[in-house]
């Protein structure tokens, strides 16, 4: 089950697990309700190696999603290691949150990715 968090709970969360993903959504939202089971199975089969999946609500965290520059959603951001990750997009562009919904391997690679560093 993913957690849903309010945007004070979040610095404890990303101290107390490896990898944190953050799903930023809205109750309004279409894409974020084809994303939630998405995550929650990815959570699912990385959680024994130090995964954590929260969601946090846009609406009702307004300062988050200023501070975190949330213009769409669902908006992923990723921390490793307590440190926010910061993606290439393949076009040498840098992203800090991947914005939509992806297919599910892109979230397991990250996933898997990152908790093979902590493990190297």
């Amino acid at each position: 089950m993913v957690d849903d968090i309010n945007s004070d709970d979040l610095p404890k969360i990303i101290e107390g697990h490896k990898v944190v993903f953050v799903d930023a959504w809205a109750t309004w939202c279409g894409p974020c309700r084809t994303l939630s089971p998405i995550l929650e199975e990815v959570q699912e089969k990385f959680k024994d190696r130090g995964l954590k999946v929260v969601k946090i609500d846009v609406d009702q965290n307004r300062e988050f999603s200023m501070e975190n520059q949330i213009t769409g959603v669902p908006s992923v951001l990723v921390y490793s290691e307590g440190k926010r990750v910061v993606f290439d997009d393949g076009s040498g562009r840098k992203m800090d949150k991947l914005v939509g919904v992806m297919p599910p391997e892109v979230y397991e690679q990250i996933a898997d990715n990152l908790l093979a560093q902590e493990a190297a």
